[in-house]
């Protein structure tokens, strides 16, 4: 949808000088998130939460839901969070 003269746009500096939102379209890609008030991140033409940026780095940890950092790989087994998970 156009965005008409004299509507409340969106205008995203990390997204280049060009793009522009209505509000309730600037979402996650993911989630679907409304990002007005939120910090977002813009990604290979995509907006994204902070939550979901970051799970395109790294994934989440199944045990505590935190960015998974700290997952190691040894022989098909993760441990993870104090915990081992044989996959």
């Amino acid at each position: 949808m156009l965005i008409s003269g004299g509507e409340i746009a969106v205008f995203a500096s990390r997204c280049g000088g060009e793009r522009f939102w209505h509000p309730a379209c600037f979402v996650c890609t993911t989630c679907e998130e409304l990002l007005v008030d939120l910090i977002y991140f813009y990604r290979d033409g995509q907006l994204f939460c902070g939550r979901h940026h970051a799970e395109l780095v790294k994934p989440r940890c199944a045990a505590c839901d935190e960015v998974s950092w700290h997952i190691s790989l040894h022989e098909n087994v993760f441990l993870i969070c104090k915990s081992i998970i044989f996959i």
